[in-house]
């Protein structure tokens, strides 16, 4: 699968140092990426996978921005009980961007509804 960088990341990664601008396109291989020259940059789970890349299609550019905007709600607001394990019952980690990272589009957007009162578009 392809990624793009949506945030730049110039950084060490597992082969080495990197300097990666936005909109460069990486490849995703047995969940890690992958640079043009073939060197190993990280999981693409990691905190640096979540943090600078994205699938490169049109769900993953909405998720991300969708994502974005809840990072920060959660960020400025208090989480409260919004992804106490009861909710989140099939959730391998108790981290909560994790939890909102790796949710369906479709719950996204019922959380995105639940703190903005709207439904985000796809553009």
């Amino acid at each position: 699968m392809e990624y793009i960088v949506y945030r730049r990341f110039k950084a060490d990664g597992i082969d080495g140092s990197f300097n990666l601008r936005y909109g460069t396109l990486v490849t995703e291989r047995n969940g890690f990426l992958f640079a043009a020259d073939g060197r190993k940059i990280c999981a693409a789970t990691s905190e640096n996978g979540w943090e600078h890349f994205r699938p490169n299609t049109p769900e993953g550019a909405y998720r991300q921005e969708v994502l974005a905007a809840l990072c920060q709600w959660y960020c400025k607001n208090d989480c409260g009980d919004d992804f106490a394990d009861e909710k989140w019952p099939d959730a391998e980690n108790g981290y909560w961007k994790n939890r909102l990272r790796t949710a369906s589009t479709e719950r996204l957007e019922k959380i995105y509804f639940e703190k903005f009162g709207v439904i985000p578009c796809m553009q």
